[in-house]
């Protein structure tokens, strides 16, 4: 009988002995005994193996689930993946590192769901300072897998997926594993996540400039395979991505939709009126082009002032429209979509301040992928630090902001650089197509203050779109400056009656800032 799982352990001319023998010691300590070990091995590690690892040979273990492949000495490193899959008897296949080790329960846990998908991983772990070195990964998001290889080990692939997709073709280097989860969950969605360190590796995974190039490479023919069109560029983080989808010519019309009560408050020390601010930034400080403003006022603002304003803005470019009675978001935003001429709407609040100017650009471009349904932003408090970069939920399931109040930078594994999934995106700043919105009812006016945003990107995730945020879109929100921030109770009770489901299965939860 076949086992169920084959896992090959997969050497370079420089990998010793000893460190082979510990990855197979991890293995036979696993408290399930359906698999069986691959040594891709070079002829240094398998001549003469009675003599013992002391005269630096694999020693005999008497085994039958331990084989040794041999492979060419002077092979590419690709030639020991290939060599372990090509001699796979298990149903599922996965890589281990020279020296990597299972942790105990592992296997145990993987089968449990090797039954109901293709491809299932782990958490990992390596030697670092405090908690650098441990990587806990989200359930399975699809695009995240485009900026970074956050699937890495422990993972298992269905080996006749592994085969059919081209198994580890030669020219990836570097990036041979990022690759075949790319190419093979193209192939299916039946993707599994367990929540546990499965291995600790010997070494964090290489990012020298070769595995660079080579997950770069790897991300641009998954763009070439998927019909998208545009550039793959290394980002700041290592062995991070980030994807500059083309955008048509001419670009599309942007209408940046912005209610505004004409609300006042002190930045940078000076009195200030935030929609002034807000209408200056975006004529400053904005690289794209083709925008136009749908300002939503109320009956209180005067001629007066909309004449002031928009004088801010280029000739053609500004849009009024009215609504009457208490501030309703909802309503205002849905109003100033009825208004707007654009292919996409962005909805922005008048206490934000552009930083980065090419954030509508990126939004843009981020847009263009016909998967995605709402674009989101990364946003700063005033002093710098993260107010937004996508929203998850708490113990108590409601909605908070994932990493907010902490300084901003690359974050752990990219997290605060790195385009990517998330439950919701805040309406403070989020691009959506101009006919998504409207297929989708706009903005819940039963949810008028808190939670409509979350709300309307669970419409979008139940669409079949996702929702990414992309951080190198950058603004800062002066939040809550219009209106107060207090939650109402029954605002969580409606939200929690229409997604109660979709909340609790949250796959990105391991991002919150007290994990």
């Amino acid at each position: 009988m076949s086992p169920r799982v084959s896992l090959v352990i997969a050497t370079s001319s420089a990998d010793d002995v000893q460190a082979v023998e510990r990855t197979l010691d991890s293995l036979v300590r696993q408290d399930s005994r359906d698999w069986e070990a691959i040594v891709a091995a070079r002829p240094h590690m398998v001549r003469g193996t009675g003599q013992g690892p002391r005269h630096g040979r694999l020693a005999d273990r008497h085994d039958s689930r331990i084989r040794v492949v041999p492979v060419g000495a002077d092979g590419a490193a690709l030639e020991p993946l290939q060599a372990g899959l090509d001699a796979a008897r298990g149903t599922f296949f996965g890589v281990l590192g020279a020296g990597d080790q299972l942790e105990p329960g592992a296997l145990t846990a993987a089968e449990a769901l090797l039954a109901r998908h293709d491809v299932v991983y782990s958490d990992e772990q390596w030697a670092a300072d405090g908690a650098d070195g441990i990587a806990t990964k989200p359930d399975w998001v699809p695009r995240n897998l485009e900026s970074y290889p956050y699937l890495g080990r422990l993972t298992l692939v269905r080996t006749e997926l592994a085969r059919r997709v081209g198994g580890f073709p030669a020219g990836r280097d570097g990036a041979a594993e990022w690759d075949l989860a790319l190419r093979v969950t193209e192939a299916t969605d039946k993707v599994g996540h367990v929540p546990a360190v499965g291995v600790t590796r010997a070494a964090p995974p290489p990012h020298d400039d070769g595995c660079v190039s080579a997950g770069v490479a790897a991300v641009r023919d998954r763009l070439t395979r998927t019909g998208r069109v545009g550039e793959v560029r290394p980002a700041e983080v290592p062995l991070g991505v980030r994807t500059w989808l083309a955008v048509p010519t001419p670009p599309p019309l942007v209408s940046i939709v912005i209610p505004t009560a004409g609300s006042r408050r002190v930045v940078r020390g000076q009195d200030t009126l935030l929609i002034e601010q807000c209408l200056r930034s975006l004529r400053d400080a904005t690289t794209y082009d083709a925008w136009e403003v749908v300002l939503v006022v109320g009956d209180a603002i005067s001629q007066t002032d909309l004449d002031a304003w928009q004088a801010l803005v280029p000739d053609g470019r500004f849009l009024v429209t009215r609504v009457s009675g208490p501030f309703n978001f909802s309503t205002s935003v849905n109003e100033g979509a009825r208004a707007a001429r654009g292919q996409l709407l962005l909805l922005l609040n008048d206490d934000t301040e552009i930083i980065e100017p090419r954030w509508l650009e990126r939004m843009v471009a981020v847009a263009q992928d016909p998967g995605v349904g709402a674009v989101g932003a990364k946003l700063l408090f005033e002093d710098g630090t993260i107010q937004h970069i996508g929203i998850t939920f708490d113990d108590t399931h409601g909605p908070i902001h994932a990493l907010g109040s902490e300084i901003d930078g690359v974050g752990r594994w990219g997290a605060k650089v790195l385009d990517s999934e998330w439950a919701a995106v805040t309406g403070a700043c989020l691009l959506v197509p101009a006919d998504v919105f409207a297929e989708l009812g706009g903005f819940c006016t039963d949810l008028p203050l808190n939670y409509n945003d979350v709300d309307f990107c669970f419409k979008v995730r139940a669409a079949g779109r996702s929702v990414v945020c992309t951080p190198l879109a950058k603004l800062h929100h002066y939040e809550s400056s219009s209106r107060g921030h207090a939650l109402e109770p029954w605002e969580y009770t409606t939200l929690h009656e229409r997604w109660r489901l979709r909340i609790l299965a949250d796959p990105y939860v391991q991002y919150r800032s007290d994990l």
